[in-house]
């Protein structure tokens, strides 16, 4: 029961930090702060902190009898959609931090490293479905209240970024 339970408040606090890494680089990308270091800083503690996340609530799975996950399950293999999903957002999560060391090693372009980070929406969307679909705790009020709230602050951070007027200053120049 501890492992489940370990399994399951990872997963939420993975969840919960890539929603906010998801949120907060948008709002980085958009140019929202000045000076960008100390926002990029907090993007990247906040991926990293939902890669332990992610991390412990394998590591629990895994290890749980209960839950019966085995490696097969990673890679989505006869496993369900619910957990395909969320192997497709493991794959993508790894992907996008592996870009930030190929970029630093000059073995890909800014170009190239910032078409790899709209992969980051895929990953997002990819794990909302999986917890949709999968997470035991899905038909609780609080569970849809944090799904439909982490997309409605995640759409609206797209938007704004879509929508803004680009001569209007950044929110941190006022």
């Amino acid at each position: 029961m501890l492992l489940w339970s370990l399994a399951r408040a990872s997963a939420l606090t993975a969840y919960g930090a890539y929603t906010l890494v998801v949120t907060w680089g948008i709002l980085v990308a958009a140019r929202a702060f000045r000076p960008a270091a100390p926002a990029v800083a907090l993007h990247r503690f906040l991926a990293m902190l939902g890669l332990v996340g992610v991390t412990t609530h394998i590591a629990a799975l895994l290890i749980d009898r209960y839950a019966k996950v085995n490696v097969l399950s990673l890679v989505g293999i006869n496993t369900t959609w619910g957990i395909r999903a969320g192997s497709i957002a493991l794959w993508l999560i790894i992907a996008i931090p592996l870009s930030f060391r190929l970029r630093k090693a000059k073995l890909i372009s800014q170009r190239v490293w910032r078409r790899l980070h709209w992969f980051s929406y895929a990953a997002w969307i990819s794990m909302l479905v999986h917890g949709i679909a999968s997470g035991t705790d899905t038909p609780s009020p609080w569970a849809a209240a944090l799904y439909a709230g982490s997309a409605g602050l995640v759409a609206s951070a797209t938007a704004w970024r879509l929508l803004r007027p680009t001569n209007i200053p950044a929110l941190a120049r006022r």
